[in-house]
């Protein structure tokens, strides 16, 4: 796996699915002006990302003073989302959400026309935590269960997951270099197909967020092993950290709100208090709570841009280890 170590170091024309939401009802915001601000998911619709992006759309416009649409655009592994916003005109009315698998993974990774710097994060949504889980009749049911077998039978169980070195994979290929296991590893087209796989007993394990699968929990239809958190997820409780079993692996994705570095920081700023003030609204946190979104600890500009760098250097971190393995 070939990744740029300078950059490790040193840490459009697209169809588009836009949803108007929100009309602002508020004069506009001296910098913003009238026209809509569209938030950019380098992703498909419907997921965790794309329901939060909503949540915003529906009580931020107000508060930021003109209407909010949500954009999805997962074209090329998501690049021409981000590439998308890169291009836009500076003004604060084009901005991207995404993890880290975005601005940092790929940039770092890939040949980009941006640096992993040149993205500002201004609002931290939630921490996603990347959850395994099986078939509810599959003969894995534990953390340790799936150790075991992989131990005692290398490569002979398939692991599916979307991108390649995402929120979703990077967690497996840590546990793998601490443990010494050996999965196949299956990318997915997202978080849809990879339920449908177990559930259709294609493949053995999966890698998703909580609240893509809490239903399908409850339900019985699957069973949660494991959280790759430092602390469980408030939507599956009962399901236990990998640490809790044993193993050092712990990697939370937060969700950030960026604009590109050339957008004005006055208007970054003016963004980001917009945004926190339509989330702290009761209306947004009774959306939030619905769609187990985690929108209930949303910080500004400055912790966001500390938890940025601080991500950037433990993907550095692990992505450098991986190009030695």
């Amino acid at each position: 796996m070939q990744i740029k170590r300078a950059k490790i170091a040193t840490a459009v024309s697209a169809a588009f699915l836009t949803c108007a939401a929100g009309l602002a009802t508020a004069d506009s915001s001296p910098s913003l002006g009238n026209d809509p601000i569209r938030i950019v998911m380098p992703y498909g619709a419907g997921g965790s990302t794309d329901i939060t992006a909503r949540i915003i759309a529906a009580n931020a416009a107000e508060h930021c003073g003109t209407r909010i649409d949500v954009v999805s655009m997962p074209g090329a592994g998501g690049m021409e989302g981000l590439q998308f916003v890169a291009d836009a005109t500076p003004n604060g009315h084009t901005i991207l959400m995404a993890d880290y698998s975005a601005t940092i993974t790929q940039t770092l990774t890939e040949e980009t026309d941006w640096e992993v710097e040149d993205w500002s994060p201004i609002v931290h949504l939630t921490d996603w935590k990347p959850t395994v889980y099986v078939k509810a009749d599959h003969e894995i049911q534990s953390i340790e269960e799936w150790i075991e077998l992989a131990e005692a039978q290398p490569n002979s169980l398939v692991f599916g997951h979307a991108d390649p070195l995402s929120l979703v994979h990077l967690p497996l290929v840590m546990l793998e270099m601490e443990t010494g296991i050996q999965n196949v590893h299956l990318p997915t087209t997202g978080g849809g197909e990879t339920r449908t796989m177990i559930l259709g007993g294609h493949i053995d394990l999966g890698m998703t967020l909580p609240p893509s699968i809490v239903s399908n929990v409850n339900s019985g239809e699957v069973t949660a092993i494991g959280v790759f958190a430092e602390e469980r997820s408030d939507v599956l409780p009962d399901v236990p950290t990998f640490k809790e079993a044993g193993y050092d692996v712990s990697f939370e994705a937060p969700l950030l709100v960026y604009t590109y570095s050339s957008v004005p920081e006055s208007i970054q700023q003016e963004l980001s208090e917009c945004i926190m003030k339509g989330l702290e609204t009761d209306t947004a946190q009774t959306m939030s709570a619905q769609a187990s979104a985690g929108l209930n600890n949303v910080q500004g500009l400055e912790s966001a841009q500390a938890i940025y760098r601080d991500t950037t250097a433990r993907v550095s971190e692990v992505l450098a280890a991986i190009n030695e393995e």
